[in-house]
This record gives C-alpha cells, structure tokens and sequence, in this order.
C-alpha cells in the first residue's frame, strides 16, 4: 500500500514545486510579455502601444492583490497610444520643439494629461515590477 503515498508525495511535490516556479497563468502572460515589460521605455508609438497590449492581458490575469496596479498601468498607457493618434502626433515627436509648437492646445493638453496620469503610475509600476520577481521570479527592473 506504499503506492497511493508515494503517489500522494509526488502529486504534492509537484504542486510544491509549481508554486515556487511561478507557473500559471499570470507568470505565463508576464513571460509572453517579457521583452515589452523588460524593454519599456523606449519612447515611440510601437513600444507604448505594445506594453499598453501587454500590460492589459497581464492585467486579465494578474492574482487579485496586484490585478488593480496592473490595470491602472493599462489604462494609463492607453491613454498615452490614444492622445497620441488623436493628434496625429507620434510620440518620438516629443523631443521636437518644433513639431509639438505645431499642436493645438486642446491636442498639447489632451497629451500633457495623458503622460501626467502614466507618470503618475510610478509607485504602481515599481510594485508590479516587485510582485513579479516574487511570485514569478521574472525580473523586469532595468538594470
């Protein structure tokens, strides 16, 4: 009768072991996701549109004492990909006096909230970074 313990010890190792590995599918999607996550920062309309994809489905799975951090990053990096197209105004352009002096107003002030609510994620953004590491043992710190 050594087998359904032996069984038992293996099925529990195994459940063990996952939990330490990080798997399921919240650590799934942040791995998929990784290079976004990893390379975010760069300062152009693919990366932010990319990471604001990334960070949306990472959001659908996060467990629920990160989920809202996420989500806050989603919907604050969508805003960013979505003041940008509504003026027509790429976001390598930023550094471009003369291209953003051609902006409205109401599209220079549409963009400066945009990336006040993003900055504003900051605190967010470190505690998912930290909550990844733990439960994922993914690091996406920049280094």
């Amino acid at each position: 009768m050594r087998r359904p313990s032996l069984l038992l010890s293996v099925v529990l190792g195994l459940a063990t072991l996952t939990g330490c590995s990080g798997g399921g599918p919240y650590c799934d999607a942040v791995d998929d996701g990784r290079e976004s996550l990893a390379t975010f920062g760069q300062q152009n309309d693919a990366a932010f549109a990319t990471y604001a994809d990334v960070t949306t489905k990472v959001a659908h799975e996060a467990p629920e004492d990160i989920a809202q951090e996420w989500t806050d990053i989603a919907k604050a990096t969508k805003k960013v990909v979505i003041a940008h197209r509504k003026a027509d105004f790429a976001l390598e352009d930023m550094k471009s006096e003369e291209k953003v002096n051609a902006l409205s107003q109401q599209d220079i002030d549409r963009i400066t909230a945009a990336h006040e609510a993003f900055n504003d994620t900051k605190a967010q953004r470190e505690d998912v970074v930290e909550h990844v590491h733990d439960e994922c043992g993914i690091d996406l710190s920049k280094k």
